[in-house]
């Protein structure tokens, strides 16, 4: 639904300043989660991307030489904006698809769940299994929407919202600020090593001319401003961009929060 009919910020073209702020996401995940990678001699380090969607973070990782693998229930998606990995997707039920990897004891040195688990019944049962998958020091990243967060919690408190826009019913089953994130990690084997956020377009809403939940027809614009400060900050520097939204992490901030576990220590897979 969300690839076929170009709902939510899915779309069946991007320009190229919207390719190149999905590129440079991925460029941020990727340098955070080498902080804790070991290095793996002799093979190339293996990437598993948990509802793939359009094929970006396994275009990303493969062409760096990574091994990669991803899951989804489409294939539309991928074929539409990167046919070149589809060869890497599996598609079909993916909690069928995960316990067929597990079953032929797979591993992996870097598994993704970007915007994931906040779709699925039982986001602490899938948390669970995916440790059956992770090679031991891999890393698993989480991206989910910041929700109830300190900000939206003010700005509808004080009248700058009407309505609490974040709840997104059925599409979205839970949901996550820093703390629950964190804690639903910790009770399912994760420790945390990392956390981001990114840019806080939610600071729009302070401003009556940019509140793109009381008027909708300004919501492209400020998803277009995003775009470009998010590129310029990156074009300066990943890396000080990481710290920038590793401390806006730390404040609640940001629209979605991006959070890197290693499994604990003992913890039986």
């Amino acid at each position: 639904k969300y690839y076929q009919l170009s709902l939510s910020t899915y779309q069946h073209e991007y320009p190229e300043e919207e390719i190149a702020y999905i590129r440079n996401k991925l460029e941020q995940k990727y340098l955070a989660a080498q902080r804790f990678l070991p290095r793996r001699e002799g093979r190339a380090p293996s990437f598993l991307d948990v509802g793939a969607g359009e094929g970006w973070a396994l275009h990303y990782f493969g062409s760096k030489g990574w091994d990669c693998l991803g899951l989804d229930y489409s294939d539309f998606g991928c074929r539409t904006h990167n046919p070149a990995s589809i060869g890497n997707l599996v598609v079909g039920d993916i909690y069928e698809n995960i316990n067929a990897l597990l079953e032929q004891k797979r591993r992996f040195d870097l598994i993704l769940l970007d915007n994931v688990l906040e779709h699925v019944l039982d986001p602490l049962a899938l948390l669970r299994k995916i440790r059956g998958l992770v090679e031991d020091a891999g890393i698993l990243i989480i991206e989910v929407p910041n929700d109830f967060s300190i900000l939206q919690q003010h700005l509808l408190s004080h009248g700058y919202i009407s309505r609490p826009f974040w709840l997104a019913i059925p599409d979205h089953i839970s949901y996550f600020s820093r703390e629950g994130l964190l804690a639903i990690c910790d009770e399912a084997g994760w420790v945390t090593r990392d956390v981001l956020g990114d840019f806080p377009i939610d600071f729009n809403l302070f401003n009556e001319a940019a509140n793109y939940v009381e008027n909708r027809a300004v919501g492209k614009s400020c998803h277009g401003m995003r775009v470009a400060i998010e590129n310029l900050l990156h074009s300066i520097s990943p890396e000080k961009t990481n710290t920038l939204y590793r401390a806006l992490a730390e404040l609640g901030m940001g629209r979605q929060l991006i959070g890197f576990f290693q499994m604990k220590t003992g913890t039986n897979k």
